[in-house]
């Protein structure tokens, strides 16, 4: 069986190690200014999700192992999904057992691209502020949207939201009826070239392993 990308949450994020991550965005502004205090923005492009993540010390094997497949992906060239592990489940339903099987959908998408709608939760159901969510959207290739729950919300007696601000915009492309995942959302990364340290082995264990991620829509 030959190795198939992007890595799969199962093959590759579920059985790393993390000591600690760093889960944040790099921006592509552009700024321009005036001498009195006046500040311009353009967004030259949408924000990336980028990711610093640090192993545990672990046995000599399992390290050799993780820095194998991280190799495998040739650089930058080939993608895996990686979650935040701070945000593997809502807050509110930190196990996802309430949740559990239903396959939730976007309802309406905002004009504005700023926010959306979701139906199918359990009657209830809370979104808090920095939960995250994943979509696959267009084809030939799929793209993955990786969002950020900006307000609290509350799914009424059908299971349905209001319209609800996200981050980054929406992207187009984008629908209702498309499957949101919010039970380990994925983002889809690549390796940043040159960051990836293996670590050091010292007789039966090795340390300082880690690696830099940047988000590959």
């Amino acid at each position: 069986m030959t190795v198939s990308y992007p890595y799969s949450l199962a093959y590759f994020a579920d059985i790393l190690r993390i000591s600690s991550v760093i889960w944040d965005v790099q921006r592509n502004d552009q700024f321009s200014g005036t001498g009195d205090g006046r500040v311009w923005q353009a967004e030259l492009a949408t924000p990336l999700w980028i990711g610093t993540v640090s192993l545990i010390k672990m046995e000599n094997d399992a390290a050799k192992q993780i820095a194998a497949m991280i190799r495998k992906l040739h650089g930058a060239q080939e993608a895996m999904f990686i979650y935040d592990p701070l945000s593997k489940y809502p807050q509110f339903d930190p196990d996802g057992s309430i949740i559990g099987t239903r396959v939730v959908t976007i309802g309406a998408v905002a004009a504005d691209l700023d926010g959306l709608s979701l139906r199918n939760l359990p009657p209830g159901y809370r979104l808090t502020v920095g939960d995250k969510m994943q979509i696959a959207y267009s084809a030939n290739p799929t793209r993955y949207a990786f969002l950020e729950v900006s307000e609290n919300v509350v799914a009424d007696g059908q299971g349905t939201t209001p319209v609800f601000g996200v981050f980054p915009h929406v992207s187009a492309g984008i629908a209702a009826n498309l499957q949101v995942t919010l039970v380990k959302p994925a983002c889809r990364c690549v390796v940043v070239p040159g960051s990836h340290n293996p670590g050091t082995a010292a007789k039966m264990h090795t340390e300082g392993a880690g690696f830099k991620v940047i988000q590959k829509k």
